[in-house]
């Protein structure tokens, strides 16, 4: 049997003693033992509470690249050794770029085994850098906070830094007399070599009769993986709902001061890479969203070497486990699912996107690309008029391809894309080798089997769960509608649409393609991956024409923005042209892209011509509306899962293939939105305002008394 040994014992061979943290007195009687986590019957700790810590590197955000000779002066600074200091971020900069140019030169010479990564640019490594940088503040600070919620005081028998003698191991809070030890995590993961001791320590109080309880502590749910891997160990683990507030973004030299938010807010109101639904004059308030997708690489590799160096981060932070790493969740999914304009009394929003789980070892990328289109789309649908949300390529109709304003933007940018996409989408369908192809071409009458058609993508009819305050997109499909038309312009070979066939082909042979091609054109735009950002930006449509409705009976937080018409803080971030898109169509409409040849059996060869045009129209769109009995019995984690996407990624379901990740903005200061109320009975006024009422009574009641025994001993009757 392992012995418990005080804060003040020697640690085992490989292990620093961690300073121990006095924890406080607490007044009143200590909890139940069967109340804390570990017990019989544990209690909540009831709703979610913020708390505070420090990050002596916060500073640093946004800071130039350093010139290389910079940061090579920086190597013998003694303030290199100093956290949070500019020259220890030079530093580990400089050793960065040299460890990747080392690795990336003996792979040239030695071409084996995995490529090294690309070497992430200045701004990217900054970001991964300054985080891990307050996780020993952070950890500490979630540590006292936890003892302050369960009432963990030093004068019931609590005490930090437990060292676990057989097992070299310091467990974070510990009660020797209860037999109680938290690891108290204040990210989402664990420690695997931790974990390794504490099954050392779970085996050795197996054979006791009053064997001692190993809980860990985390503020969210943590990982599925660590999840596996404490079930795995037969340790159980008990949340404590906390949000992180960051309090200072000074430097050793530089003193502190209370930080708004790293993620962008009304200072010059120019827009962060955390910039999520943020509309002029608001704040992005710290969340799950803006933190998780702000940080994704944009490419595969370049994650992948983004958890590679948080990881290296963490590590040397002395908090492995609190990494951040998003893999498991494909971000080319993302949707704006959920909004509510209660926040803040309507001075801020709510949010939630709403992405596919992939498997948790699956890099995930594009992130940050796909919540800036989702955003920028959600507030261009807001300022534009719904008119304005059509676009159309037809070859007889080049001056009429999109709206003006609509042409700047990326939304506009994605409808011409899908329209262009579609069209090659149906060349796909109909080639003679694809699975239906010959089947279609059999199928058509005339001499030609000319096919000329009109063919569009407009909104189905999305189904929603409003209730005034809060809206969920439960889905919002795509229809794709087609009829036959003649088109002018010359097509392949100059020959024009298919003005000489009969019309019984004609009807025919439309009557062929809305039974065997179109259902595939359909279910491609709806869950093929080349139009994954026509469906972001249509749920985003959703959401906006829900504010817009909003707004024209009470005010919203973006009442301001509704049909003024400017997009220019949320102008197209690609380079592009209407007219270079249209170009391409008439490339692929002339060259031959939608033109079919084949060889008969008999050996002739037959060409068959397909016009094909038409446009996405987004001007209106219809919802059907569930009821809160339906959405309860379908839908019945998904309200939660939204509102706890705050935190953390959630996921709706026990199949847990869904990933949710939340967000909020407002129009005051994250500082000031989410102080937490100072107690009534922390002021010393309180006291004399609640002595007050019982002085008086006992005032009274002695003026009653003296009058009673004097009425007493006169005779007389009160």
């Amino acid at each position: 049997m392992t012995a418990l040994v005080g804060p003040i014992a020697s640690p085992g061979s490989g292990s620093a003693a961690p300073k121990p943290v006095p924890l406080p007195k607490l007044d009143g009687t200590p909890p139940r033992p069967n109340t804390l986590p570990g017990g019989t019957s544990p209690a909540s700790a009831g709703p979610r509470q913020t708390y505070d810590y420090e990050n002596p590197a916060e500073w640093l955000r946004d800071r130039p690249e350093p010139d290389d000779f910079e940061a090579a002066a920086a190597q013998n600074s003694p303030k290199a050794e100093i956290p949070g200091t500019w020259e220890r971020c030079l530093k580990r900069w400089h050793d960065y770029q040299l460890d990747k140019k080392n690795k990336q030169a003996n792979y040239d010479l030695n071409p084996v085994g995995k490529k090294p990564s690309p070497m992430l640019p200045w701004e990217k490594w900054l970001r991964q850098y300054i985080p891990n940088q307050g996780n020993d503040n952070q950890g500490s600070a979630f540590r006292m906070h936890v003892a302050q919620r369960l009432r963990l005081g030093a004068n019931f028998g609590w005490q930090t830094e437990s060292y676990v003698q057989g097992v070299n191991r310091y467990y974070d809070l510990a009660n020797e007399k209860l037999g109680l030890f938290y690891e108290v995590k204040s990210g989402r993961g664990i420690d695997k070599n931790e974990l390794a001791r504490d099954k050392a320590f779970i085996e050795a109080e197996r054979g006791s009769s009053t064997p001692r309880k190993l809980v860990y502590i985390f503020p969210e749910e943590p990982t599925k993986a660590a999840k596996a891997a404490l079930r795995e160990a037969g340790i159980p683990y008990f949340v404590v709902s906390a949000q992180k507030n960051l309090m200072a973004r000074g430097g050793p030299d530089q003193g502190t001061a209370e930080s708004d938010d790293p993620n962008g807010g009304p200072q010059g109101d120019t827009p962060s890479p955390g910039d999520i639904l943020r509309g002029p004059g608001q704040y992005q308030a710290p969340a799950a969203a803006p933190a998780y997708i702000a940080d994704s690489g944009d490419t595969a590799e370049e994650a992948a070497e983004q958890r590679e160096v948080n990881q290296q981060f963490a590590t040397e932070s002395g908090h492995p486990e609190m990494a951040q790493d998003l893999g498991g969740v494909d971000f080319s999914t993302l949707e704006l699912r959920y909004v509510s304009d209660t926040y803040h009394n309507g001075s801020g929003v709510q949010y939630a996107f709403k992405a596919d789980a992939s498997p948790a070892d699956q890099e995930s990328f594009g992130g940050r690309r796909a919540a800036r289109l989702a955003s920028d789309s959600f507030f261009v649908w807001l300022e534009l008029p719904p008119s304005a949300f059509t676009v159309n390529l037809n070859p007889d109709e080049p001056d009429r391809i999109i709206d003006e304003q609509f042409g700047k933007t990326d939304a506009g940018r994605v409808l011409l894309e899908a329209d262009l996409a579609m069209k090659k989408s149906v060349a796909q369908f109909i080639h003679p080798d694809a699975p239906d192809g010959n089947k279609f071409w059999a199928a058509l009458q005339g001499d030609t089997k000319c096919l000329s058609m009109r063919q569009w993508i407009v909104p189905d009819t999305a189904t929603v769960r409003d209730d005034d305050n809060e809206l969920y997109i439960l889905d919002a499909p795509l229809l794709v509608k087609m009829e036959s038309d003649i088109v002018k312009a010359q097509g392949v070979g100059g020959a024009s649409g298919c003005g000489q066939q009969d019309e019984a082909s004609t009807r025919h042979n439309e009557e062929v393609y809305r039974t065997t091609i179109l259902p595939q054109v359909q279910e491609a735009v709806n869950h093929a991956p080349e139009y994954a950002d026509l469906r972001r930006v249509y749920a985003s449509r959703v959401a906006a024409e829900w504010f817009r409705l909003r707004s024209s009976t009470k005010n919203t937080a973006y009442s301001d923005l509704i049909g003024k018409g400017d997009i220019s803080r949320w102008a197209s971030r690609e380079g592009w042209t209407p007219r270079e898109v249209f170009d391409r169509y008439v490339q692929s409409y002339k060259n031959g892209e939608f033109n079919v040849t084949h060889t008969t059996t008999e050996g002739n060869i037959v060409y068959t011509s397909t016009y094909v045009y038409g446009g996405v129209d987004f001007s209106r769109i219809e919802q059907n509306h569930v009821s809160a009995a339906a959405f309860a019995k379908d839908h019945p984690s998904l309200a939660s899962s939204a509102r706890e996407s705050l935190n953390g990624p959630s996921s709706e379901g026990s199949e847990e293939n869904d990933v949710w990740l939340g967000g909020q903005t407002t129009a005051v200061p994250t500082a000031e939105a989410f102080a937490v109320p100072v107690p009534a009975s922390s002021k010393p006024l309180f006291y004399l305002l609640a002595a007050l009422p019982l002085a008086a009574w006992i005032v009274t009641g002695g003026v009653l008394l003296r009058r009673r025994r004097a009425n007493s001993a006169t005779g007389a009757r009160p």
